[in-house]
């Protein structure tokens, strides 16, 4: 695995950036806490242990969480049952101090949690497979969650839209299906589609694992001025030199616990605490 070009902020985003980022993203309020998770635990059925064991954590508001784990470790899991999409079986998770999921023992085989539409687009998620409906054009793979499941008004649902991809350079492929599109290209229509519910915490599960080489940066590049517009965000990441640009906070998990948490990006890439912490980055340099 090769490392990323190297990313800086203020180099990598401009103000015009910026500005065209500001209306998205979240006002800054003086009621808005963040988000926390409160001793999570996901059981899978059948399963001998938990897949994520007495995890918690808190993202304050308009910061930016990069999670870090080897394969397996439970990332993608738990960005999975923050969305609502699996559920869990112990401990809570809340936004702005509102609990919006509680752990329910004997779920193990639901499919997804309960939790209410209202509640589900508080949160929204991009993925690493793009996930966009193939009979649907950019424009209509956009609109058409706030128009069924928000009943917005179709008229400033599609003037938004359009702003949307305007601002990540996509304005002129509204009309175009999917399967025209480059993976660059999908995935920042997926990041429009989940800007548009105006969520409150974004998550974004590798995003570029399934792009060229090439297009990672065009993807990447969208995600930092959304940080410094001030959106809330947990990514899930191998780009290593991204995660030092972006983070505030960071976790590593491993084996279903988070063996290490720092507050300081920075001094967690240089100088990390744990044994095992510094295995997982040695991984990622080379001579």
């Amino acid at each position: 695995m090769t490392e990323p070009a190297q990313f800086n902020t203020d180099n990598a985003v401009n103000d015009e950036a910026v500005t065209a980022f500001e209306t998205s993203a979240p006002s800054p309020s003086s009621d808005c806490k963040g988000f926390e998770v409160r001793h999570l635990v996901k059981q899978y059925a059948n399963a001998d242990k938990p897949v994520l064991n007495d995890i918690s954590f808190k993202v304050e508001h308009g910061t930016v969480l990069v999670v870090l784990g080897p394969s397996g470790s439970g990332k993608s899991t738990l960005l999975r049952t923050i969305a609502g999409l699996e559920p869990i079986q112990g401990g809570t998770i809340s936004i702005n101090d509102q609990v919006i999921d509680e752990g329910r023992p004997g779920t193990e085989k639901a499919g997804r949690s309960n939790r209410s539409s209202a509640l589900r687009t508080r949160i929204g998620m991009v993925f690493q497979s793009y996930d966009l409906f193939p009979n649907k054009t950019v424009l209509g793979n956009i609109t058409m969650a706030p128009l069924l499941v928000q009943k917005r008004d179709k008229a400033q649902v599609e003037a938004e839209a359009l702003k949307l991809l305007d601002r990540v350079g996509l304005a002129d492929r509204k009309d175009a299906w999917p399967h025209e599109l480059s993976g660059g290209q999908r995935q920042r229509v997926a990041i429009c589609r989940a800007l548009i519910l105006h969520p409150e915490v974004l998550l974004l599960d590798e995003i570029t694992a399934a792009l060229d080489p090439e297009m990672v940066r065009e993807v990447l590049d969208v995600v930092l001025e959304l940080a410094k517009a001030g959106q809330t965000m947990l990514i899930v990441t191998h780009e290593m030199q991204f995660a030092r640009a972006i983070a505030d906070h960071v976790i590593l998990l491993d084996g279903g616990h988070i063996v290490e948490e720092s507050h300081d990006a920075y001094a967690f890439f240089a100088h990390p605490q744990t044994e095992r912490a510094r295995q997982f980055l040695h991984t990622f340099e080379f001579e």
